[in-house]
């Protein structure tokens, strides 16, 4: 029998039953079908599943806090950036107004300037000032840092006895006095206040407003009286000439009233409905960033939402529509009203190169009464031409209205259009992710079908592997009970033989037997062994290894010659090549093995 059939000894028997009714029977006839459940372990299990999803849940929440906290400093990051910069910008304008300003006054200082005198008493004011805010600081400011250093010393000096009676009443004087003082300081900071907004509202309604208000440019209506005061033999021509100038002005005001009429809803409050200090804190904020830096609208929205929090985006981007319409009526405005003034100058100018002409003309109609009708042709052609340049000019202005019209209608296509761009990068990216899931569960469903095909296969290989092995274990079971049966003969021919071998023997052993006497005492005496243990004289190796080691020695391992040989192949640096695979294939070992030792299990697969 060799090692191969090793399924020959796998047999079906099962041991009789009388074992199940005995062990029913000691345990008091109950019936142990189902194991009992340790909940303990089963709860400790559950605890552990949950602690392990917990600590899941707390990485991801800490990784999604670190990509905010990462984006915020990125944020905060640029808004330093931005600011930085605004900084450096405001402070050299700063510094180049405050140079502007002191060589105004210096040259107006000198003693020779006319404004000498004015300019030398506001030297003399702003000296006063100085004085004035040093002596207010001096009782204002210093008294406080004055208390501030007693009260420290005074902590020091008692903070080992604060307990007593006599540092408890001092502690309460040193209470009022400082409640005192805070009283002061809030009357003190309230009338400052209240200075504060007097001096803002003189500044809003006195000369400094009417003389901001009045930096607008102003058109001077109507027909000037320098056009009036023009030499004009033709009565005619010169008031159908004069008569432009109420054209003209007509003209303007309509499209002053046109702009006035499309922004109504614009120029009906200085500050959009918000408060002017909120107003202000706006503009400054949304100017901070210029024009060219990159995702500047996202970084000017995020610094309001942080300085508004009380307000929505949508509020906030609705102030930045009217903060554009606002700006672009007033820039519109100053146009028209440049243009306006424009033109008038240039119709007087031309008015008076007219009415030169027309002066020319007459003189030479006094001198020469034949070039009469010539003058009456030049003076009507005089009137063409200015009938021309006035359907010139309405038609540059139309011309303007046009590319005004174009002008705005591409700001609202380029504001609609970045609403586009930003739409169609969320519905992008929401296609993206769309298109990753879809792709995930193509990818799973594929890996499903794959993995039921080899299931299938293998079930089919394991079925015809399970009806060979039967096949084989039945053919096995017969060779079996072939051999128990020859076994079963060669031992009872060997019984036999033994029986006959022993009864030789004992004949022989009657024939050399000894005769030895009784001796009963010699069974309760010491052996020989057991007296030389007791007198030591027993003969000990303490040399002698506890345990026989049984193994091979270095020679007789690299005896194997293919040991050397993959020595030798790892030293070349070939061992992991397939002409080095292929080689320790095809070496032999020194002893062929056994065939009892070889294996048949995957030789049928």
């Amino acid at each position: 029998m060799s090692g191969r059939d090793y399924r020959s000894f796998i047999s079906n028997h099962r041991g009789d039953g009388n074992d199940k009714f005995v062990k029913r029977f000691t345990d008091s006839g109950t019936r142990a079908v189902y194991k009992a459940v340790d909940y303990d372990k089963l709860k400790a299990f559950a605890a552990e599943r949950k602690f392990a999803g917990q600590e899941s849940l707390v990485k991801v929440k800490k990784i999604q806090q670190t990509s905010k906290i990462n984006k915020e400093h990125n944020l905060v990051k640029q808004h330093k950036l931005a600011w930085h910069k605004e900084f450096i910008r405001q402070n050299n304008i700063r510094k180049r107004q405050q140079v502007d300003v002191e060589v105004f006054v210096r040259q107006n200082a000198e003693d020779h300037a006319v404004s000498a005198k004015a300019f030398q008493d506001f030297e003399d004011y702003e000296s006063m000032l100085v004085t004035d805010f040093n002596q207010f600081k001096t009782d204002t400011v210093d008294p406080i840092w004055n208390l501030r250093e007693d009260l420290q010393y005074w902590v020091l000096e008692h903070q080992h006895d604060l307990d007593t009676d006599e540092t408890k009443a001092d502690h309460e004087r040193v209470m009022k006095t400082v409640d005192s003082v805070k009283e002061q300081q809030k009357q003190l900071l309230d009338r400052l206040h209240n200075e504060q907004l007097a001096l803002e509202q003189d500044l809003h309604l006195g000369i400094l407003a009417e003389i901001g208000h009045h930096m607008e440019k102003k058109v001077q209506q109507g027909i000037p009286e320098e056009a009036f005061d023009l030499e004009c033999p033709d009565l005619d021509l010169k008031a159908s000439v004069l008569q432009e100038f109420i054209l003209l002005d007509e003209k303007h005001r309509e499209r002053l009233v046109d702009l006035e009429i499309k922004h109504a809803d614009v120029i009906s409050s200085d500050t959009g409905g918000w408060d002017a200090k909120d107003h202000y804190l706006f503009q400054v904020i949304v100017d901070q960033y210029p024009h060219d830096m990159q995702n500047r609208r996202m970084l000017y929205i995020d610094m309001l939402k942080r300085q508004f929090p009380k307000m929505t985006r949508a509020e906030l981007v609705a102030h930045e529509d009217w903060c554009i319409y606002y700006k672009y009526y007033h820039e519109r405005r100053k146009d028209i009203v440049t243009d306006w003034i424009r033109d008038r100058r240039e119709l007087l100018n031309k008015t008076k190169v007219v009415f030169a002409e027309a002066c020319v003309a007459i003189e030479y109609e006094e001198v020469k009464n034949e070039f009469k009708q010539k003058q009456q042709e030049m003076c009507q052609i005089l009137y063409q031409k200015v009938k021309q340049w006035r359907e010139q000019k309405t038609e540059a202005m139309l011309l303007e209205q046009k590319l005004e019209e174009q002008h705005r209608q591409e700001v609202l296509i380029h504001m609609k259009e970045e609403e586009e761009k930003e739409k169609k990068k969320r519905r992008h990216q929401k296609e993206m992710v769309k298109e990753y899931h879809t792709k995930l569960d193509e990818s799973r469903t594929r890996q499903e079908e794959s993995d039921r095909k080899r299931l299938d296969e293998l079930q089919k290989l394991l079925a015809e592997q399970a009806a060979y092995d039967k096949e084989r274990v039945k053919f096995r079971e017969i060779q079996f009970l072939k051999k128990e049966q020859e076994r079963w003969e060669k031992e009872q021919q060997k019984i036999v033989e033994e029986e006959e071998k022993e009864e030789r023997l004992e004949t022989l052993r009657q024939t050399v037997r000894p005769v030895v006497e009784s001796d009963p005492v010699r069974v309760w005496q010491d052996t020989e062994a057991w007296q030389a243990h007791r007198t030591g004289e027993e003969d000990i190796n303490i040399q002698k290894p506890l345990y026989d080691n049984y193994g091979y020695t270095s020679q007789q391992v690299y005896s194997d010659p293919r040991l050397r040989l993959e020595h030798k192949l790892r030293e070349a640096g070939v061992h992991n090549t397939d002409y080095a695979r292929f080689m320790m294939s095809k070496m032999k070992p020194p002893q062929e093995p056994r065939r009892d030792m070889e294996s048949t299990v995957f030789k049928n697969t």
